[in-house]
């Protein structure tokens, strides 16, 4: 339980809670564990938990009329996903699938509501991941706006670089490791696309693979080429 309550701890929808309702929350807390690539939850099964990745990574994708899948995000460690749908009661349009092998706590939607009723911090905390998650909607949008493969790479390269990167003496470093297919199926491209595209901006030194990471040299100047398309 202490492992439980000090993880909870970090969690950013939980940090603002004292002590005492750390513990009381961490009660209601199931941890489930699942293997590499198998699935969390279908859309027909929202609405009943939100979850909190304790170890490992998630995908949150859906299934294209063509039969092409298109990822939609990535959590990790300390993430957490579900809460929308027990917001409003509707389902979520994706499958969420494990990674790698990972551990997911999860909380029932009577705890949640409840939670919410009894915790306006926790409230205000939820309205700001709320407006993270529409920002990051606009920005798949924008990546999609694009007819070229060219374009739909660097500016979804631009993007992880602002959420997901860290800064190195050698450029940005995307903390994802993300292979040639997870990126395709990000901007809505084949796999060849991506390849042949990543090829290209390694060529112009761009962009470099470091230990399975992508290392963007300068994210700027990835946008700066897109504005003179």
């Amino acid at each position: 339980m202490t492992d439980k309550i000090e993880f909870l701890r970090k969690v950013g929808l939980f940090n603002q809670l004292q002590d005492e309702e750390l513990i009381e929350v961490a009660k209601y807390f199931q941890e489930r564990h699942y293997k590499r690539n198998e699935i969390i939850f279908f859309e027909e099964d929202t609405g009943q938990y939100m979850y909190v990745v304790s170890a490992g990574r998630v995908k949150v994708s859906r299934l294209l009329p063509s039969g092409k899948e298109m990822i939609l995000a990535f959590h990790e460690t300390g993430e957490y996903f579900g809460e929308m749908a027990l917001i409003d009661g509707g389902t979520t349009p994706a499958t969420v699938t494990a990674v790698v092998n990972t551990s997911i706590f999860s909380l029932g939607a009577t705890k949640f509501r409840q939670l919410l009723g009894d915790n306006p911090k926790i409230n205000q905390t939820l309205l700001k991941m709320l407006c993270a998650r529409c920002r990051d909607a606009w920005s798949q949008i924008e990546v999609l706006t694009f007819h070229n493969a060219d374009s739909r790479i660097r500016t979804a390269l631009y993007q992880l670089c602002q959420k997901k990167g860290e800064e190195t003496d050698r450029g940005t470093r995307i903390r994802l490791q993300l292979t040639h297919k997870e990126l395709a199926d990000i901007t809505g491209i084949s796999r060849e696309t991506a390849t042949r595209v990543l090829s290209q901006l390694q060529h112009e030194n761009l962009l470099s693979v470091e230990s399975r990471h992508f290392l963007i040299a300068d994210p700027e100047e990835l946008v700066d080429l897109l504005a003179l398309e």
